[in-house]
């Protein structure tokens, strides 16, 4: 229960914060009119809750961060071939992934890297069976798109290990694997 009162008081505070921005000033009206806001936000919405990390790893988000960056220039690599040595011919699939994780933080970046990156894009998401549908190019077969995926869980898998948060299997659970 305390997770989740303090997790409503971190969303109403980025809210607050967010308020506070939006008038470019911090005076006893502009904040009473924040606070204002977000309770009415509360009552009238079902705001969600801020999802929580417990812990962040340093050296595995570097890591993470190095191999977005190096995929970023790989995945540009081959677009670019593809997209110059025969455009009308590159085809491409949408592959549904089973996510492992439930966060809410490690799936959003994980759309947020896969959608960053040439020829991937992140088409659907279906919230309750964490499954990502994304779009992958070039996919001219099983074994490509089963490669797309394989790179989403991948990162997912890196972000996991990064961003520690309840409830998630270990990263490297092998009863999560096959899921």
């Amino acid at each position: 229960m305390n997770r989740h009162v303090g997790s409503r008081l971190a969303m109403g505070g980025w809210l607050l914060a967010v308020w506070l921005l939006l008038w470019g000033r911090v005076d006893g009206a502009t904040l009473v009119g924040g606070i204002a806001a977000v309770l009415v936000a509360y009552r009238v919405t079902r705001l969600p809750a801020v999802p929580v990390v417990t812990r962040v790893r340093p050296v595995r988000l570097a890591e993470s961060a190095l191999e977005f960056a190096r995929d970023l220039v790989v995945s540009s690599a081959v677009i670019g071939w593809h997209a110059l040595r025969d455009p009308g011919r590159i085809r491409g699939a949408i592959v549904e992934v089973a996510a492992r994780s439930r966060s809410q933080v490690v799936l959003m970046t994980v759309m947020t890297s896969m959608s960053l990156r040439p020829g991937t894009l992140l088409v659907g998401v279906d919230w309750d069976r964490a499954v990502l549908r994304v779009h992958g190019m070039p996919v001219r077969d099983r074994a490509e798109a089963d490669a797309v995926r394989d790179g989403v869980l991948h990162t997912e898998r890196g972000l996991m290990r990064a961003l520690v948060v309840p409830d998630d299997p270990l990263p490297d659970d092998p009863r999560t694997e096959e899921r």
